[in-house]
């Protein structure tokens, strides 16, 4: 059987038209984050980094209201407000986090969830590239595997973003009502676009992690991203300047950073598949 055409297949089946303005960036970072890989991963997938662009588009398309439990599971999936967790550690699994924010009195999908997005959908491909190690020449799993790594390439960068682990999304209030920095998400998350970002050049120089704990990993660097939050709102105006010094330096970093992060969560899925136990009735 022909990939291309599974490709194609499996794309109508999960795609829509694409909607968000970030599209164009979630595509440069996956696209570079497949190129940073080293060559103990699989051929068809470090050469399947447009397909991995496509699908990381896809976690946004969801969120539409015309279809109304996906829009109600998906929207939480993208950010996570810490500062409502009033300094409460994260739990390893989502209905243990869910289980806290009951304890804690606020709504988990007010809260965020894309920490568990991306274990989850680092899992998921996990067991995906054990499915390929079975069956290296199945072409659907090369195009399974493919897909999925594009749902762990959108949440990954989502929380690389400081402004997606913040009640400061979009803007900062004071008591007098007044906000400062109002629009500056939009601005940050548009920066890969407008400072012409290229793949090639993200993806060089390197040195992936692979996380023998996957949700810690993931924690070291939500922490990370959100430690980042007030050097955002330092650069204020200056966002809008593609020239300013402290906006490309700040932007850069967030998008190499999200790259590493990415890249990493593939090679951890990768070994991790390694040895996984699949079911003994399952023959593909």
């Amino acid at each position: 059987m022909n990939l291309g055409k599974i490709i194609i297949v499996v794309l109508c089946v999960f795609a829509a038209p694409a909607t968000g303005w970030w599209s164009s960036g979630h595509i440069v970072l996956s696209k570079a984050a497949t190129l940073a890989l080293p060559e103990e991963m699989p051929s068809f997938f470090r050469s399947g980094g447009d397909v991995i662009a496509h699908a990381s588009v896809d976690a946004d398309i969801h969120k539409n209201r015309a279809v109304v439990n996906t829009y109600s599971t998906e929207y939480p999936d993208h950010f996570i407000d810490l500062e409502m967790l009033k300094g409460a550690a994260l739990p390893a699994l989502r209905y243990e986090f869910i289980e806290l924010c009951q304890e804690l009195d606020i709504d988990p999908t007010r809260v965020g969830l894309v920490p568990y997005a991306v274990a989850e959908w680092t899992g998921r491909l996990a067991v995906a590239f054990a499915e390929h190690r079975k069956w290296p020449e199945n072409e659907v799993i090369w195009a399974k595997c493919l897909l999925y790594a594009g749902f762990v390439s959108h949440y990954a960068q989502d929380l690389m973003q400081p402004l997606h682990t913040t009640i400061h999304y979009n803007g900062i209030k004071g008591e007098d009502g007044t906000v400062v920095g109002k629009g500056i998400h939009e601005k940050v998350d548009s920066a890969v676009e407008r400072l012409g970002m290229i793949p090639e050049d993200l993806a060089k120089g390197h040195e992936l992690a692979v996380y023998d704990s996957l949700m810690a990993g993931i924690i070291q660097h939500l922490d990370d991203s959100h430690a980042r939050v007030s050097a955002i709102y330092e650069v204020g105006e200056k966002w809008n300047d593609v020239t300013d010094e402290d906006m490309r330096s700040l932007s850069f970093e967030r998008a190499r950073a999200s790259v590493q992060f990415n890249a990493s969560l593939f090679l951890t899925a990768w070994r991790k598949s390694d040895g996984m136990w699949l079911p003994s009735w399952l023959d593909r």
